[in-house]
C-alpha cells in the first residue's frame, strides 16, 4: 500500500479536487491543470494506489541469491526494482492440467484496500489499482522469454489455454476491487515494446492476445474504471490497437523515441499520455536541469493543453535509483513542469 505521505491534498480551483482533474484529463472535458505524479523531491500527487501483496513472502535481500515465489517461479535478486527469472514452472505448456495458479481475488487479500481506498477518496485523490496478474509479463515469467515465443507456433493451443487463464484471473481481481473501494482505474505494467519497434509482429499480437486484452479492458470498463497501460519502449504500431480496445491511458517513460506531432495525431482526443521526462536521455550526464525544462516546455507545447481539451499527465520515475536519475534533476522534472501546466495559473 501507498505512504501516508501521499494524502496530503494538492492544489485545486474551487470546486475541484485531484480526482476529478484527472477524470477531466483522461476523458478530455478541459481540466483546470496538467495532473501529476512527483513521489520524490517533492512528493506531490493527485494520485494514490492500492495493490494487494501478489507474493507474501519474504525475499532475500543480497545479490545472487535464490527465491520461489507463490507463481513457483524462481529467481535471482538484482538488487533493482525487478529480479531476473531463472527457473520457469511451464516453460514446456504439457504441464499446464496440474500446475496450481496463485488465488489473488480471494477475499482477504482485498480488506486492505477498503481502509486505502477510503482514506484516498476523504483526500480526494484519483485512486489507481495496480494490476496483480499482468498476464504478458506472467506468462513470460511462467515459460521463459525464448519457449514463450516458441508456443505461438509449436504449442498454440495450450498458449491459449494459459492466456485465457490468466485473463480470466485478472477479470475476478478487477470485480474484487470494484467492490472492494472507491477505484478509478486499473492499471498493468506490461512492456510490448523493444527500442526500434514490438517484439512480436502486430498480427501475432492481435491472434493471440488483443481478444485477451479486450475482455479485461471491458471488465475494467463494466466496473467504472479507466484502463491504464504502461509500456516501455517503442509501441507506436501499438497505439490505434489501443484506442480500438478502449485503452483510456497510456503511460511512457520514453517519450523522447516518439515524434510527438505523429503521437498526437493518433492519440489526440482519443488516449491519454502519462508522460515522465524521458528515462534514458534525462539520467545522461550531458543532459542538463536546462535540458530537461526545455524538454518539458517541448513536450507540453506538443501534448499538454490544446484543441482536445487534455490528454495529458505528468509524473516522475517512481524508481529513480533504478536509472541513476539526480535529486538535482528530480527537482528540476518536478520544476518544469509546474512551470508549463501542471500548477494552477502556469
Amino acid at each position: 500500500m501507498s505512504n501516508n505521505r501521499f494524502f496530503s491534498p494538492e492544489p485545486c480551483p474551487p470546486g475541484f479536487n485531484s480526482r476529478e482533474i484527472v477524470s477531466r484529463a483522461i476523458e478530455f472535458r478541459d481540466p483546470p491543470r496538467i495532473p501529476y505524479s512527483f513521489f520524490y523531491h517533492p512528493t506531490a500527487t493527485d494520485f494514490a494506489s492500492v495493490f494487494i501483496n501478489r507474493s507474501p513472502f519474504e525475499k532475500p535481500s543480497e545479490l545472487g541469491q535464490t527465491y520461489i515465489d507463490n507463481w513457483e517461479v524462481t529467481w535471482e535478486v538484482t538488487g533493482r526494482g525487478w529480479d531476473h527469472a531463472i527457473e520457469h514452472p511451464l516453460s514446456d505448456l504439457s504441464a499446464l492440467s496440474n500446475y496450481q495458479f496463485p488465488d489473488l481475488a480471494k477475499d482477504e487479500l482485498y480488506v486492505p484496500v477498503v481502509r486505502h481506498s477510503t482514506k484516498a477518496k476523504e483526500a480526494g485523490k484519483y485512486t489507481v489499482a495496480g494490476n496483480p496478474v499482468m498476464m504478458y509479463e506472467q506468462v513470460r515469467s511462467l515459460m521463459g522469454f525464448e519457449d514463450h515465443m516458441m508456443a505461438h507456433y509449436d504449442q498454440p493451443d495450450l498458449l491459449g489455454d494459459l492466456l485465457d487463464i490468466l485473463a480470466d484471473m485478472e477479470i475476478a481481481c478487477i470485480k474484487q476491487f470494484a467492490e472492494s473501494g472507491s477505484i478509478d482505474a486499473f492499471m498493468t505494467w506490461e512492456d510490448w515494446g523493444l527500442q526500434s519497434g514490438l517484439q512480436m509482429d502486430m498480427e501475432m499480437f492481435r491472434q493471440f492476445y488483443k481478444p485477451r486484452y479486450q475482455r479485461i479492458i471491458d471488465a475494467t470498463h463494466n466496473a467504472g474504471m479507466h484502463y491504464i497501460w504502461h509500456n516501455c519502449g517503442m509501441v507506436n504500431e501499438m497505439l490505434s490497437d489501443k484506442i480500438e480496445m478502449g485503452v483510456d491511458v497510456v503511460q511512457l517513460d520514453q517519450p523522447m523515441i516518439y515524434d510527438y506531432q505523429k503521437l498526437i495525431e493518433i492519440t489526440g482526443g482519443k488516449l491519454c499520455l502519462w508522460n515522465t521526462v524521458d528515462i534514458q536521455w534525462s539520467v545522461k550526464d550531458e543532459v542538463s536541469v536546462a535540458d530537461i525544462e526545455r524538454e518539458v516546455k517541448h513536450m507540453v507545447g506538443y501534448l499538454g493543453p490544446n484543441e482536445f481539451d487534455g490528454g495529458l499527465i505528468a509524473r516522475h520515475y517512481p524508481s529513480p535509483w533504478d536509472i541513476g536519475l539526480s535529486e538535482e534533476k528530480q527537482r528540476g522534472i518536478y520544476n518544469a513542469f509546474m512551470a508549463n501546466g501542471c500548477a494552477l495559473g502556469s
